[in-house]
């Protein structure tokens, strides 16, 4: 199974990765004297930083082909060049597909490393069963063929079986790619259906691991909804809710970035999720057509910036994650360039 990229692509900011890099971390830009870039004001947050990179296709054995990160498992060792990052971060994010792709020796050694550093996982899953005629093919549903039945016990399963701690698992995109989606693959299910199958797949889950947490991630495109997309997760969460009898217990806002209006749009969102008691996360990423590590970096350092520093988000929950060709390097956190860089410069901001 591979990575699917998502549907809607993101232009780059106006704003220079480095320059931004540089104004908060600092430090300059090539030869010269540094960029005459205020540090950035401190931001007030609680939220708890999830890490999900995506591992390189030398760490992931017949998937991904976007790209990735080369130093995955380096994370994992001993001594690892993160120890800031390490001592914040609450969740590592793993792919599901990735976690039946990946050999038993290493998979074991980062839940080991995982459990020895006091860090849970996150996973982000299919919740959708492809039909013989739709659905195979699009991201969020198991293929036609597979079982996600089979597919999620064996991935759980083999989680339980190295002792992983699973906090959190984010179904992918289900309302969107279920239903909202004008791709013809897609089966298009009716929001009640598309909620039943994912009540159902939280009970795969739960048997296997009863805390977990289970919640949605959807993208925030404004032209794909109707009448709005604040109004229409509103009433997806609430079918969600009368279908299965329980809320989820938080939702993610995947963005469309290329939208100029995104902070405000989002951070209404953010209310919106809150007033419905569940609990708010946002995914920060750079785009799919950055060509290096610093300007992907640059991106999110500034994309959080906008947000939670000049928008006044206060999320529960950030979620530093890739699925793109950059950045190829999560180590050493001291390169304001590398991922774990880029986690370094949100604890400095929120420091």
């Amino acid at each position: 199974m591979k990575i699917i990229i998502h549907a809607f692509h993101r232009r780059p900011l106006a704003t220079l990765a480095c320059v931004t890099v540089a104004a908060l971390w600092s430090v300059s830009c090539g030869s010269g004297s540094p960029p005459a870039v205020p540090t950035a004001a401190p931001i007030q947050s609680s939220a708890a930083i999830w890490f999900h990179p995506l591992p390189a296709a030398v760490a992931w054995p017949g998937g991904n082909e976007v790209g990735g990160s080369t130093d995955f498992f380096s994370l994992f060792q001993a001594n690892a060049p993160w120890p800031r990052a390490i001592a914040r971060t609450q969740a590592i994010g793993m792919y599901a597909a990735w976690i039946t792709a990946v050999s038993d020796q290493q998979l074991q050694s980062v839940v080991a490393f995982l459990n020895a550093h006091n860090m849970g996982i996150e996973i982000e899953a299919p919740a959708l069963q492809a039909l013989e005629t739709c659905g195979s093919g699009v991201e969020g549903y198991v293929p036609f063929g597979q079982s996600i039945q089979t597919f999620t016990l064996a991935y759980l399963q083999r989680l339980q079986s190295f002792g992983a701690q699973v906090l959190f698992i984010k179904v992918d995109e289900p309302y969107y790619f279920g239903s909202v989606v004008s791709d013809p693959r897609s089966c298009h299910f009716s929001v009640e259906e598309v909620a039943s199958e994912v009540g159902q797949y939280v009970q795969l889950v739960h048997p296997i691991y009863p805390n977990t947490a289970v919640g949605d991630v959807e993208p925030i495109i404004a032209s794909a909804y109707t009448p709005d997309v604040v109004t229409a997760m509103g009433q997806w969460h609430a079918t969600y809710q009368t279908v299965t009898g329980a809320r989820f217990p938080f939702f993610f806002a995947d963005i469309d970035f290329s939208n100029p209006e995104w902070p405000s749009l989002v951070k209404s969102l953010e209310s919106a999720v809150k007033l419905a008691s569940m609990q708010f996360g946002i995914i920060y990423i750079g785009d799919q057509t950055d060509t290096s590590d610093a300007e992907w970096s640059g991106k999110v350092v500034s994309r959080f910036q906008t947000y939670q520093g000049e928008t006044g988000g206060q999320p529960d929950y950030v979620l530093f994650q890739s699925w793109e060709p950059h950045p190829q390097f999560c180590l050493p956190e001291t390169d304001p360039t590398t991922f774990t860089g880029v986690l370094d410069a949100y604890i400095d901001a929120t420091s």
